[in-house]
């Protein structure tokens, strides 16, 4: 009989699902982020006291976006500034919703970054 550790590890426990994205004109796969993911985003998504909507973004869809024909994952960080620069908040805004949601996040989590982020000086994507 293995170990419970071992039958743990093997479990297939991250979730999974394809979201289409109209705007893009394309499916695209989410993955819950892993626990270390999920912490390290926790940990960085605070700039000098105030939540980063900017980085918020940027760490869901880094971690959670995939290429639901290749398994792959969807983007690299090289890939972040032009998306959030010359994509659609709505579409990012989407993206990262349920990039949340499937990570075990509060759905809101965007909308009250979002709050705090535009009482800041820096602006939310668009």
């Amino acid at each position: 009989m293995a170990r419970l550790a071992d039958r743990i590890r093997e479990a297939s426990d991250r979730e999974e699902t394809i979201l289409d994205v109209e705007a893009w004109g394309v499916k695209i796969g989410i993955r819950s982020m892993t626990a270390k993911q999920r912490s390290d985003m926790q940990q960085s998504w605070t700039v000098e006291g105030d939540q980063s909507a900017q980085l918020l973004y940027k760490n869901v869809i880094l971690h959670c976006c995939f290429d639901p024909e290749t398994g792959e994952p969807a983007f690299i960080e090289d890939d972040l500034e032009w998306l959030l620069e010359e994509k659609s908040a709505q579409a990012i805004d989407l993206v990262a919703t349920e990039c949340l949601r499937v990570s075990g996040l509060a759905a809101d989590s965007v909308d009250e970054v979002g709050k705090d982020f535009s009482d800041s000086e820096e602006e939310i994507p668009s």
